[in-house]
């Protein structure tokens, strides 16, 4: 009779642990018509705790998406991908994205190269106490490249930082197109 008893209550803790457990959501509004959302009443602002009421967790708001097939089908679902309104996909997003990744890394590589050439440049004025003219004239040459190059790469950064994401903002595409 003892171990009935016992395997009873057992069963009992068994069953109410296994049960779904739902944390509490709360809502309220601010001053400013915003709503708000919480699972910890303490995170309510305390002006606002007496307004707050309790929200109710329903799964059927949840919306996953639909599954074509039956259950127990062996058919891959087919998820469409997502177009941007004109009908661009994630491809060409990122290969727009991509090729400005490009262009900044060449242009700065061609920097990067003129950067060095001044660098030896100086170590060999250093040695030599004497520029010849043409030595002078190569480096206002490299000057000019220095600064061309530097416009367009921040041109380039600009367009793929502001004006690409803007554009794709406008045409509804996913902003993790853009992304590395």
């Amino acid at each position: 009779m003892r171990s009935f008893a016992i395997l009873a209550v057992c069963a009992v803790l068994l069953l109410a642990s296994a049960a779904p457990a739902f944390a509490d959501f709360y809502k309220w509004v601010d001053g400013d018509g915003k709503e708000f959302y919480t699972n910890d009443k303490e995170k309510i602002p305390a002006e606002y705790r007496g307004s707050a009421a309790p929200v109710e967790v329903r799964d059927d708001r949840v919306s996953v998406g639909t599954v074509s097939p039956a259950a127990g089908s062996a058919q891959p679902v087919k998820v469409s991908e997502h177009k941007d309104k004109y009908g661009r996909g994630e491809e060409y997003w990122r290969k727009r994205a991509e090729n400005l990744r490009r262009q900044i890394r060449e242009k700065q590589d061609d920097y990067d190269v003129i950067v060095r050439q001044d660098r030896n440049d100086e170590r060999k004025a250093g040695k030599r106490s004497s520029r010849t003219k043409s030595k002078k004239s190569s480096a206002s040459s490299r000057d000019k490249k220095k600064n061309s190059l530097e416009k367009k790469i921040a041109r380039l950064k600009h367009e793929l930082e502001v004006e690409l994401p803007e554009e794709a903002r406008k045409a509804d595409a996913y902003p993790g197109w853009l992304r590395d």
